[in-house]
């Protein structure tokens, strides 16, 4: 074997050894970083409104720390998307978003009022926007396969989710407080704070030949109004989506008395969604990214026109109902990490941290109006209005989804 042979067969060797559940080592450590930030964070998220209740809180109260964090969060991604981009720098919005998150989160705990929820709780999702788009970029550049990278990211990122609201149950059944189960989350921050340290910057415009051929060739260079077009569209399924809290609401229909198993069923939507990530990320990467996107959506309408009917609960309903969690789940495992891998495709190695900085605007600001406009129908006429609503919009998203020609949106540069 020649000398050269003998390079390229270490260095095949070399990029096995790098390889973790069939990704780079960087975007299994930002794997890492998300498992046990999520771990955290649902320890909070599933006791937190029965916390704010306990001190005086009220459900108006809860919708407000909501739609204040949300629309927070998601400014930040959009202007911290720009800004890594000029700065040319990812990792420090990346470490100063999940510090800012796992440090401050774990205080709520102690407060002695829903306005010191409101604030703690604004601190966390700053953290949470000033890192996402920044976080996405990275992976991005360090990815082999976008979309597998992408939705082992996601599995990884729910499967901390799942852990973090199997602590809560367990800690609860121990009789813990409130206050001691949402201080002890800062445990797994601490762990998510050691992780992203370890993880390198990546400068674009140093990448050689080599590892463009690594890490994948963008396919433009620059974002214009037609990457905002995109943007749009993308934003769009979100306007037509669903927001699982309704889903919870609708389901007291489905199990009456048996309330015990609704933490379940949001479980088991995660734990499918944890499941098919990498598998509908992977399946992107070998048919496109818009057949696996429309298949999401066409199983959300079925579940959102299943929902329309009024029904009583009985086993048939429990079955039904277990089955709409699943589907779910498979929605979320099709739809979210395969839109993040689609921004990856369509925007230039130079601007992508702008490119999810405007996904992610248009997305934030899109999913409240939808939040609202559905929480207003399904209040002040009926579950059944509203989930029609919902299906007709996603009828709409699928067509137009199915006839874009995303490559007519978006040209390459000259």
């Amino acid at each position: 074997m020649s000398q050269p042979e003998k390079n390229n067969s270490k260095k095949r060797v070399n990029q096995k050894k790098k390889m973790i559940l069939g990704v780079s080592v960087p975007v299994f450590i930002m794997g890492l970083v998300s498992f046990f930030t999520d771990v955290s964070s649902e320890m909070i998220q599933s006791i937190l409104p029965l916390f704010i209740i306990s001190i005086g809180g009220t459900v108006f109260i809860l919708g407000l720390i909501s739609g204040v964090t949300t629309a927070l969060s998601n400014v930040m991604k959009g202007f911290s998307g720009w800004l890594s981009d000029k700065l040319n720098k990812r990792k420090p919005f990346v470490v100063a978003g999940y510090s800012i998150s796992n440090i401050s989160k774990p205080f709520i705990g102690f407060s002695p009022s829903w306005q010191y929820i409101l604030g703690l709780k604004a601190t966390d999702r700053f953290g949470k926007g000033l890192r996402t788009s920044s976080r996405d970029t990275l992976i991005s550049y360090y990815a082999i396969k976008k979309g597998k990278a992408f939705g082992v990211h996601r599995a990884m990122d729910t499967f901390g989710a799942v852990v973090g609201s199997l602590l809560a149950s367990v800690f609860l059944f121990w009789a813990w407080s409130y206050s001691h189960i949402i201080f002890f989350s800062i445990i797994p921050g601490v762990f998510a704070i050691f992780f992203i340290l370890m993880v390198k910057d990546v400068d674009p415009l140093k990448l050689d030949e080599k590892k463009l051929k690594y890490y994948g060739i963008p396919k433009i260079e620059e974002i214009d109004r037609n990457f905002i077009k995109l943007v749009i569209i993308l934003g769009v399924i979100e306007f037509a989506s669903l927001d699982i809290s309704f889903l919870i609401i609708r389901s007291n229909d489905y199990i009456g008395s048996l309330i015990f198993l609704i933490p379940l069923l949001y479980l088991l939507s995660n734990i499918t969604y944890m499941f098919f990530s990498p598998i509908t990320g992977t399946l992107s990467d070998k048919i496109g990214r818009k057949p696996v996107i429309i298949i999401g959506l066409s199983i959300l309408l079925l579940s959102c026109f299943i929902l329309i009917f009024p029904i009583e609960s009985s086993l048939f309903s429990l079955i039904l109902i277990i089955l709409i969690y699943i589907f779910y789940g498979f929605y979320m495992a099709s739809v979210d990490p395969i839109s993040r891998a689609y921004i990856a495709d369509l925007a230039g190695k130079n601007k992508r941290g702008r490119a999810y900085g405007y996904y992610y605007l248009s997305v934030g600001l899109i999913s409240m109006a939808e939040s609202l406009i559905f929480g207003w129908i399904y209040a002040f006429f009926s579950y059944s209005w509203a989930f029609i609503y919902v299906s007709i919009l996603l009828f709409i998203c699928i067509v137009i989804f199915s006839l874009t020609d995303f490559s007519k949106i978006i040209q390459k540069k000259k």
